[in-house]
This record gives structure tokens, C-alpha cells and sequence, in this order.
């Protein structure tokens, strides 16, 4: 019974370092980072991905600290960008926690469609909220709150599709490897 338990507290620190490693390489790279045209600040990527995998692997804690390492990446160019990825990122993933935390295997296929649209709503609602709180204090002279409401439709439009982007990419991935190995 113990080497079963340390057995599988290696995997999760292993997998989360593992997930974690691929996350700060996605973003260094910056490797598919695709302009969102109504706000080019605002770039689509895929290192969401991993951070969506490390939660549906490992559980809920080694998505957050996958997150972490995106927030620590980031931070070492642009600290406000950091904290905004990490937090986007994090509400996606408790998005997805609150729907799934009590759901076996075959229950997790029928929930993933909720899974999705609670990842997707929670992650617009967290950030159209810091964007008004915080953009205004941390960039003001680019950013007024009044021009941060009028932004904001196109905010929440980025968020969504960023957030169907990782949460959909961890799905299709996850899946795959759960049908590849016993």
C-alpha cells in the first residue's frame, strides 16, 4: 500500500514538473501566438493546454502550480501579463474542477460539455471584472476605466475563445492518452 502511494506521489510531481516545463518552453518560444484582431495586445496561445492537462491528470493543485509557472514565466517580461495569464488560467481551470470534481470516467464524458461552458463563463466573468479593477490602475495611462468598458465586449470574446482553446485542446489530448494507455 505505501509504494502505491509514493508510487503515485512521484507521478504527480513528476507530471506536474513535466507539464509545468512544457508550459514555460510554450511561452518562451512564443510559439503559436496569434493576434486577436480586434486588440493585438491580446495574443491567442496554446499554453493553456498543458495547464488544462496537468488538472485533468494530476488534479486540481497541479494545474494551479502549472499556472504558477506560466505566472513566473511571463513575470520575467511583463509581471502585469503574468498575473492576468495566470489568473485567466486558473479560473478556467476551476471552471472545469467545479463541474468535474466528483465525476468517474464515464461520467467525465458526459460532463465535458458543461465542464467546457463553466470553464468558458467563469474564465469571462473573472476576467472582464480584472481587466475594470486592474488595467486601470497598473496601466492608466493607456488605460482609463472608461475605455476599458468599451473594450470589454472584445475582452470577453478573446477570453472565451482562449478559454474553448485550452480547455478543448486538454480535452482532445487527454482523451487521446487515456485511450492509448491501460
Amino acid at each position: 500500500m505505501k509504494r502505491v502511494y509514493i508510487e503515485r506521489k512521484s507521478a504527480l510531481i513528476a507530471g506536474t514538473a513535466i507539464l509545468g516545463a512544457v508550459v514555460a518552453v510554450l511561452d518562451v518560444s512564443k510559439v503559436l501566438k496569434i493576434p486577436f484582431p480586434p486588440m493585438p495586445i491580446l495574443k491567442f496561445d496554446v499554453i493553456g493546454i498543458p495547464m488544462f492537462l496537468a488538472y485533468l491528470f494530476f488534479g486540481l493543485l497541479s494545474g494551479i502550480f502549472t499556472c504558477l509557472v506560466a505566472f513566473i514565466t511571463i513575470s520575467f517580461r511583463d509581471p502585469f501579463s503574468g498575473f492576468m495569464k495566470f489568473l485567466a488560467e486558473v479560473a478556467t481551470i476551476i471552471g472545469a474542477y467545479l463541474i468535474l470534481r466528483a465525476r468517474s470516467q464515464d461520467a467525465l464524458h458526459k460532463s465535458k460539455m458543461f465542464a467546457i461552458i463553466s470553464s468558458v463563463v467563469l474564465r469571462v466573468v473573472v476576467m472582464a471584472v480584472g481587466n475594470v479593477l486592474l488595467l486601470p490602475v497598473f496601466l492608466p495611462k493607456l488605460f482609463t476605466t472608461q475605455a476599458v468598458v468599451i473594450l470589454l465586449p472584445s475582452i470577453c470574446l478573446f477570453n472565451a475563445i482562449q478559454g474553448a482553446i485550452s480547455i478543448a485542446g486538454g480535452f482532445l489530448i487527454y482523451e487521446a492518452v487515456i485511450r492509448r494507455l491501460p
